[in-house]
């Protein structure tokens, strides 16, 4: 918890929605950030599906990578990939200790155009609220979920391909700077890269 608004992320693009057309119970979240640490900015994230009573995490903690992050006025667009299941978090999770080294992928577009925002309150200089960010509640967002297995140079099985209604989105500051942090960038952050 961030009480006092001294850790709040200076940029951001955050996605929600649990309204897929054609997978009831499906949801999707996302948050990527400048995480202030130390006095320090470093690119963070985590994100996650949940589909059918499964909790695939794709975040900076559980080995995820960025395939792509491209975001304009017009979209964001994202690929990310999930750790192998070689991973320490697949065996916890999983409750298995075999390994098939295969891996989730999913590919996330956000539709920005023409989508209505509202302004949301959130912490400035450390000493009061302010109406600054703006928050899209009507947003679709298509997520294309799939499973690679380990021997699968190929796409993979598709798990998931849909369209999630009434999305929250909220693309906040110079979040340029997130793509500029993705990993083999040269302007990515030396230390932790997404």
């Amino acid at each position: 918890k961030d009480h006092d608004g001294r850790s709040f992320p200076s940029l951001w693009v955050w996605i929600q929605s649990n309204s897929f057309r054609n997978n009831p119970g499906t949801s999707l979240f996302v948050s990527i950030a400048r995480v202030p640490l130390f006095g320090m900015g470093l690119p963070g994230f985590t994100a996650a599906v949940w589909h059918d009573e499964k909790l695939i995490p794709f975040a900076t903690w559980s080995g995820a990578t960025f395939e792509e992050l491209h975001v304009s006025k017009e979209e964001v667009y994202i690929v990310m990939r999930s750790s192998s299941s070689d991973s320490w978090w697949r065996k916890l999770s999983s409750g298995s200790r075999s390994s098939t080294g295969g891996y989730y992928r999913v590919e996330i577009t956000v539709d920005r155009r023409d989508v209505p925002e509202v302004l949301l309150y959130a912490p400035v200089n450390f000493t009061k609220m302010s109406p600054f960010v703006r928050e899209a509640l009507q947003a679709k967002v298509r997520m294309r979920l799939t499973r690679v297995s380990g021997d699968d140079d190929g796409d993979g099985d598709v798990i998931v391909d849909d369209v999630g209604e009434h999305a929250g989105l909220e693309v906040h500051g110079d979040v340029e700077w997130l793509v500029d942090n993705l990993c083999g960038r040269d302007t990515a952050n030396w230390i932790i890269c997404l």
